[in-house]
């Protein structure tokens, strides 16, 4: 049972620092809901939604796209968690959640992402090979498929 409990709205910048080695191009400025109770063993409860919007490069075009994504992180930080050490400073009475935010976005980066409709369409000297590519056999591998087919018989 929460002893001391917050609920508020807050815009949240992630520095350019924490992803520009990966393949966000931007990451905007967002809205979040936080909650944040303390229980009787002194221990804090955050609950965090969002709804944030990735700058993304398209795997096809290579434009930038929007990739938008939900964060519901729920965490317990009790005494004995380093997680304590590292977002609540009881000195100024502060908690930094930029960490536990990146910690969550990171996992929402995904390997590859595209909005394209340029499935007829490729870049010059590239084939865009899919779920469509029909199975075709090299002709210089074809008299070992006949090998291998007889040996199977």
């Amino acid at each position: 049972m929460p002893i001391e409990k917050t609920d508020i709205n807050l815009k949240v910048m992630i520095p350019i620092d924490y992803y520009q080695k990966t393949s966000i191009v931007s990451l905007p400025e967002f809205v979040i809901n936080l909650k944040i109770s303390k229980d009787n063993n002194q221990d804090y409860h955050l609950n965090i939604k969002a709804n944030p919007v990735m700058i993304l490069q398209d795997a096809i075009s290579l434009e930038d796209v929007n990739y938008d994504f939900t964060l519901n992180i729920d965490e317990k930080i009790t005494n004995d968690n380093e997680m304590l050490q590292n977002f609540v400073k009881n000195k100024q009475n502060t908690l930094d959640i930029i960490g536990v935010l990146w910690e969550n976005i990171v996992l929402e980066i995904p390997i590859s992402y595209s909005t394209s409709k340029l499935e007829n369409e490729y870049h010059e000297g590239w084939e865009l090979i899919g779920e469509n590519k029909k199975d075709e056999i090299d002709p210089r591998l074809a008299s070992l498929l006949e090998l291998y087919d007889n040996e199977k018989e």
